[in-house]
C-alpha cells in the first residue's frame, strides 16, 4: 500500500515524461555547447548546458538533458520555494549520475546555502556543470554546485561517497547491473548517516525492478509513485 514520507528511508519517484524544454544554440569557451532554459517553477528558469552534437561530436548520456530530471527538478524546486523553513539550508546534497546537473542547479537556486555536489562518471559532464554554474553566478544567485567525478559502479572501498544529508539520482536505471550498483550506493549513504534521505527518479527504465529488489535485500523498502498522479511535499519529507 501507500507509505507516508516519514516511514520511507528511501523514496523513489516516477517522473512524467512529457515536459517542455526550450533550447538555444551557443558556443562557450571554444567548446560546442547549447544552453537550455528550463522553467522549474513559476517565473524561475534554470540554465543548463548540453554538448552540441554537430560536426561529428560524440554525445554520451551525461551530456544530454533528460526529461526525467526536469520532472524531478520541478518537484523539488516548487516544494522548496514554498517552504519557509528552508529545510536544505546548510545541508549536504549529493547527486549521482548528474549529467547536466539540472537537479543540483535547481536546489542551489532554491537554497543558495546548501552544500551541493553534482557527480558523474563521464568527464564530459564536468565542463557542462561548470558552465551552468558560471551562468548561475552571473545572475541573481551567487552559488553553484560543485562538480566531481564519481563512478556509481565502483566499490565503496575504491570510491567512497562523500558524506551527504540528501542523495539524488535521476534516470540511472538503464540496466539491472547499474540499478543494483545504485542501490548499493543508496544503502552506503543511508548507513553512513541514518538521518539521510534518498530520492531516486526513474521514467521506467529496464533496471527499475532490480533497484527495488536490491534495496529490499539491503533492508530498505522502496516503491515508485507517479509525481503527476500523487504530488508529494518534498520539503516536508526532509528531517
Amino acid at each position: 500500500g501507500s507509505r507516508t514520507l516519514q516511514q520511507a528511508p528511501c523514496f523513489s519517484a516516477v517522473c512524467p515524461a512529457a515536459v517542455a524544454i526550450y533550447r538555444r544554440r551557443t558556443v562557450c569557451d571554444g567548446n560546442h555547447m547549447r544552453s537550455s532554459q528550463i522553467e522549474c517553477a513559476d517565473g524561475l528558469h534554470i540554465t543548463v548546458f548540453e554538448r552540441d552534437g554537430g560536426e561529428g561530436a560524440a554525445c554520451g548520456y551525461a551530456t544530454r538533458l533528460w526529461d526525467c530530471s526536469v520532472g524531478l527538478a520541478r518537484w523539488m524546486l516548487e516544494s522548496l520555494l514554498e517552504s519557509p523553513e528552508r529545510p536544505l539550508r546548510g545541508r549536504r546534497v549529493l547527486e549521482l549520475g548528474a549529467g547536466t546537473a539540472l537537479c543540483s542547479l535547481a536546489i542551489v537556486a532554491a537554497e543558495p546555502d546548501a552544500d551541493v555536489t553534482a557527480t558523474d562518471v563521464d568527464p564530459a559532464a564536468m565542463p557542462l556543470i561548470a558552465a551552468a554554474g558560471k551562468a548561475a553566478s552571473q545572475g541573481r544567485r551567487s552559488s553553484s554546485p560543485r562538480a566531481a567525478l564519481l563512478d556509481i559502479c565502483a566499490s565503496a572501498a575504491d570510491a567512497p561517497l562523500p558524506a551527504c544529508d540528501l542523495l539524488l539520482a535521476c534516470d540511472a536505471c538503464y540496466t539491472p547491473q547499474l540499478a543494483a550498483a545504485l542501490a548499493r550506493r543508496c544503502a552506503e549513504a543511508l548507513r553512513a548517516s541514518p538521518s539521510a534521505r534518498v530520492v531516486i527518479a526513474d521514467p521506467g527504465r529496464p533496471g527499475q525492478p532490480a533497484l527495488v529488489e536490491a534495496l529490499a535485500e539491503a533492508g530498505f523498502a522502496a516503491s515508485f509513485e507517479r509525481l503527476d498522479a500523487t504530488p508529494l511535499p518534498f520539503a516536508e519529507w526532509l528531517p
